[in-house]
């Protein structure tokens, strides 16, 4: 508290570094880059787009700003989707289509909920189609995640609603309807949407074929055997009844795609699991579906063989160095007192903010991380100044280069091992920013072969480039470019852990 009350803050801005943690407050510290409007625009007139970007440069604030934006568009119906448990690895569009259906049809429902006058729209077969889609497709949630959904549609609370409807079938007592452990299953859907008693048989057999003996109120997908082609025209019909009820367009987003933990961030891995769906032109080209993607930007060389990337468009988030600036001066705005604050107030010197901009290297995540460092290391030991004082700077920028989460910035490929941190402390080691394959021998006391091995890794990860200039007699150069590395050689830090 001493700390904030004299940089004159509200509370620490830098403490929250991922977008998931600011929903509450995106649209104030949101800063636009410039193809956000082109981005927005493409996907609310039906085009589908790949957000290109690498880890901590902000596609998970723009998909959950597209989703804030997008969604006040009242003819637009907007869903993402960024959890894949339930995706194989292989062989997986079909798994993807059902998620993408249960996804569209638990929002529809919990819509509908919302907006009962909208189901006066479809005729008859669309009815009938409707409360089959529900029995196999819908999510059964708590009440919890009902009401959020349900929330967020409209902002009005359910609560008194919800007890009427549970009053009204007899179904739990009223004083037990806010427990969040009550499932919102498609009964009870089917049943608020008075779409329980209309029987489907005919939408069954448009899809599975002949009708055996069958219980209507318990068949789910998984108990259905389910061609691609017969999803995809499930996933038509979904969308044309979304299109009944004077919605323009359906949006469908994915988020961390290249974030499922099960792929270990092999982008070999990653390019397989997302291959089937990408390659689907039949899909991205649904005149009903807008589809956006968030990639990791390595992903694109990876899959340039096999996605067209050309052909549907994509859109790169990378920033620029000078957008870091007011981007994160819109952040110290919105947590200062006086809503004046930048980052000049905090960091007097010209020098100190350049530096900051420059180890962030383009990413808005680690200017964030940078400056909650140089933040702690003045909670720690200064607190009595209205701005950052040089030995927390400087404490601060080292603490963030020496413990940064190098292994997650590159994707890993299966068999290379992970030796990023073992070669950064190599170029520490020989102490140069500028260095020849002979310095690394040197200083190893190691063969050439095993030196020009071991350049060959750290220029795969980036840490290193050759230069146009050859040295002496003829030597390869090489040049440190990653700022984080070149500011620990500057210094003399021996090593990372």
């Amino acid at each position: 508290m001493i700390l904030n009350n004299n940089l004159e803050l509200k509370r620490n801005p830098f403490s929250k570094r991922s977008s998931e943690q600011e929903l509450e407050f995106l649209e104030d510290i949101f800063y636009e880059p410039n193809y956000y409007k082109t981005l927005t625009n493409d996907l609310s007139t039906g085009d589908s787009r790949f957000i290109i970007g690498q880890r901590g440069h902000g596609k998970t604030s723009i998909i959950n700003k597209l989703v804030e934006d997008l969604e006040k568009e009242t003819d637009l119906f907007v869903v993402m989707i960024d959890r894949f448990d339930s995706i194989p690895i292989k062989t997986n569009e079909t798994a993807f289509l059902i998620l993408i259906l249960k996804t569209l049809v638990t929002k529809l429902s919990v819509f509908l909920q919302k907006n009962k006058q909208l189901l006066k729209s479809l005729n008859q077969v669309d009815k009938e189609k409707l409360a089959f889609f529900i029995r196999l497709f819908f999510s059964s949630m708590s009440r919890e995640e009902f009401d959020n959904i349900y929330n967020n549609i409209h902002k009005v609370k359910t609560k008194n609603r919800l007890i009427k409807f549970f009053n009204k079938w007899g179904l739990i007592p009223a004083n037990t309807i806010t427990s969040t452990a009550i499932s919102i299953s498609s009964n009870f859907v089917k049943q608020s949407l008075g779409l329980d008693k209309i029987d489907s048989p005919n939408v069954y057999k448009e899809y599975f074929g002949t009708i055996k003996e069958i219980n209507f109120d318990k068949i789910d997908i998984k108990s259905q055997d389910c061609s691609k082609e017969n999803l995809k025209k499930m996933l038509d019909e979904v969308l044309k009844i979304i299109k009944k009820l004077n919605f323009k367009s359906t949006i469908v987003l994915f988020d961390k795609i290249d974030e499922y933990q099960e792929l270990n961030q092999d982008i070999e891995k990653i390019g397989t699991f997302t291959s089937e769906l990408l390659t689907d032109t039949e899909l991205l080209l649904n005149a009903n579906l807008a589809i956006g993607f968030s990639l990791w930007s390595e992903l694109r060389s990876e899959l340039s063989g096999t996605v067209r990337f050309d052909k549907f468009g994509f859109i790169d988030v990378r920033w620029k160095s000078k957008d870091l600036k007011p981007l994160i001066d819109k952040r110290i705005n919105y947590f200062s007192l006086d809503g004046k604050k930048v980052l000049d107030d905090l960091f007097p010197d010209e020098n100190d903010r350049n530096e900051l901009i420059r180890l962030a290297n383009k990413s808005p995540r680690d200017l964030i991380s940078l400056l909650g460092s140089i933040y702690q290391e003045q909670a720690n030991n200064n607190q009595n100044m209205s701005y950052f004082d040089d030995h927390s700077i400087s404490s601060g920028m080292v603490s963030f280069c020496s413990n940064y989460d190098y292994d997650s910035l590159y994707p890993w490929k299966a068999g290379r091992n992970k030796e990023i941190k073992a070669m950064i402390n190599r170029i520490l080691a020989v102490k140069l920013n500028r260095f020849t394959s002979k310095d690394l021998t040197r200083a190893f006391n190691q063969n050439n072969s095993q030196s020009e091995g071991q350049i060959k890794l750290m220029k795969s990860y980036k840490l290193i480039r050759e230069d146009d200039i050859l040295g002496p007699n003829s030597t390869k150069v090489y040049e440190v470019i990653d700022p984080k590395v070149e500011f620990l050689v500057r210094r003399l830090i021996p090593k990372i852990e």
